[in-house]
């Protein structure tokens, strides 16, 4: 048994998860420091909008820390009540949400998505490998159990993603993205998931047609000089029409910025003013002239600061994160600790991922933060929440594999009597 040290008693769970959290809140603060100037000139003080992000941050330390002291019991039960929370926000929201940047997207500060990716996620792993015996309880279950369970996945993620979807179609994307992989990983039927594929493929070429024909109208009316029709509850789709479609013939170096491309232009001169290696913390030149630098593009800024190789590395840490996180999974027996301890690292590198490619143009802009490191309470505090229990799945593998060491030496030495 390893001898505990004051520092391994407060920080328990693995090491190297430990070590990629402080890196990137290291990363966070750096950079906020850098990227906050357009807060400056809104604020009273140069130091107000670092020193309101790090107080999110401590809050978020906070929260990890007593998180990983969780046992499997509080895990499950935090798995119902995350979810409950995030659904409960969620129909909320049209009533008393308050509208940002064009869409409803928060209730009391709080954004019910963020919620809703890390509830869904452990709501998700807690019914997948919840026994049959369980499912036998409900009559409905007993004429085909492996059917109306897999069903009652998609509900589960069906009640969060398609109202996230009439006002954060990335969201709803990376929620989608997660959740068919957690079903892929937890084993679901083949034959099922390639029906849900083949539904989901087809409403998206629906969608993306719809989104094309939309696009063409628009520009009619604006020809014309009408207004946008209002679409109700999916008037964001005017929005994501012209994300999509909307291809300037002038080539982005020659386009004069305005409030349409003014995000795509200063990131691409972001990332071309890095070279060869990038301009160092606290030199950007870009970003008093980025919007939203200090989170939609905060990687933008990374880039410039540090070059390809600090970029490089930061998006190295979450690719570490997920794969120390699928090693570690391996070590357990318990299928619950074993699917959670995959899906919640996963949901946050594909939304690093797509924030990574948004900055770089190698996808069309969706808002998403980088986690921990964008600013943004709700943000920082639900990955907060996911990187706690994280360290609590962590050290619960720890103590398994412990035991049946012990168990292991204790036959051995049986044996030899």
């Amino acid at each position: 048994m390893e001898k505990k040290t004051f520092l391994g008693s407060i920080m328990r769970g693995d090491s190297w998860i430990w070590g990629i959290y402080w890196l990137l809140f290291f990363i966070s603060v750096v950079e906020m420091f850098s990227a906050s100037s357009r807060l400056v000139y809104k604020s009273m003080t140069s130091t107000d909008p670092v020193f309101r992000h790090m107080e999110f941050l401590f809050w978020g330390l906070g929260v990890v820390l007593v998180f990983q002291s969780l046992n499997i019991k509080a895990i499950r039960n935090w798995s119902i009540i995350i979810y409950a929370a995030g659904v409960s926000f969620l129909f909320a929201l049209p009533v008393f949400g308050r509208t940002v940047n064009g869409a409803v997207r928060d209730v009391g500060g709080l954004q019910p998505a963020e919620i809703c990716k890390v509830g869904l996620m452990m709501a998700l792993c807690l019914a997948m490998t919840a026994s049959d015996e369980f499912y036998y309880r409900f009559s409905i279950f007993r004429k085909n159990v492996k059917l109306y369970r897999y069903l009652f996945y998609l509900l589960i993620a069906a009640i969060v993603a398609l109202p996230i979807l009439t006002q954060n179609l990335s969201t709803a994307l990376i929620i989608g993205m997660a959740t068919i992989s957690v079903l892929w990983i937890g084993g679901a039927k083949g034959l099922y998931l390639r029906r849900t594929l083949y539904v989901v493929g087809a409403c998206g070429l629906i969608g993306f047609a719809a989104l094309y024909g939309l696009h063409e109208w628009d520009n009619a009316n604006a020809a014309e000089g009408k207004t946008l029709v209002n679409l109700g509850p999916i008037n964001r789709a005017h929005t994501w029409a012209s994300r999509v479609f909307d291809k300037d013939p002038i080539p982005l170096a020659d386009q004069t910025p305005n409030d349409d491309n003014a995000q795509v232009i200063h990131a691409h001169m972001a990332l071309a003013n890095s070279y060869p290696f990038g301009k160092f913390i606290g030199n950007s030149q870009l970003r008093d002239l980025l919007p939203e630098a200090y989170s939609d593009y905060i990687y933008a800024i990374i880039f410039e600061e540090t070059g390809f190789i600090g970029a490089l590395c930061v998006m190295l840490l979450y690719i570490v994160l997920l794969g120390r996180c699928f090693y570690l999974a391996g070590k357990t027996s318990d299928p619950f600790i074993r699917l959670l301890m995959i899906a919640l690292p996963l949901i946050m590198t594909i939304q690093a991922l797509m924030h990574i490619g948004v900055c770089t143009d190698s996808m069309f802009v969706t808002g998403q933060p980088l986690p921990l490191i964008s600013r943004g309470g709700s943000s920082i505090l639900l990955t907060s929440v996911s990187l706690g229990i994280i360290l609590a799945l962590s050290r619960l593998i720890k103590a398994e594999r412990e035991m049946q060491e012990a168990n292991e030496v204790s036959q051995v030495q049986i044996e030899s009597v």
